[in-house]
């Protein structure tokens, strides 16, 4: 995971030109929660949304694979986190990557896994 991470902050940087990785947190097939861009550092994960938005990625395809338990896990207490810190308010809204751009993100599997969340909106 911290090898993919690397991967993703190369590209960003180098090919895309950003200061740094696009998203605010990323989360790894083993369930561990990497900083990107952190807490009150505007993203540049979702055009148009990034002033309003936290962007958390998780890391791997979920077109082909399914997000592990310690994923879901990982993310839903990072959420909570960030409720409690009064980064995002309780009543937060989720999205996925494919609402608000036009893309595939975050794969069909992840996909159908955050729309059963209970802060996920159609």
């Amino acid at each position: 995971c911290a090898q993919e991470l690397r991967n993703i902050q190369s590209y960003h940087m180098n090919s895309l030109g950003w200061a740094d990785i696009g998203y605010n947190f990323l989360i790894g097939g083993d369930g561990a929660v990497y900083e990107g861009r952190g807490w009150n550092v505007l993203g540049a994960h979702a055009t148009n949304w990034n002033s309003k938005s936290i962007g958390i990625s998780f890391m791997g395809n979920f077109s082909n694979s399914k997000p592990t338990a310690a994923m879901i896990s990982a993310a839903k207490s990072l959420l909570a986190d960030a409720v409690s810190r009064g980064q995002i308010s309780s009543g937060y809204t989720l999205y996925g990557h494919r609402q608000v751009s036009s893309t595939e993100c975050p794969g069909n599997n992840l996909w159908n896994e955050i729309r059963t969340w209970a802060n996920w909106k159609a």
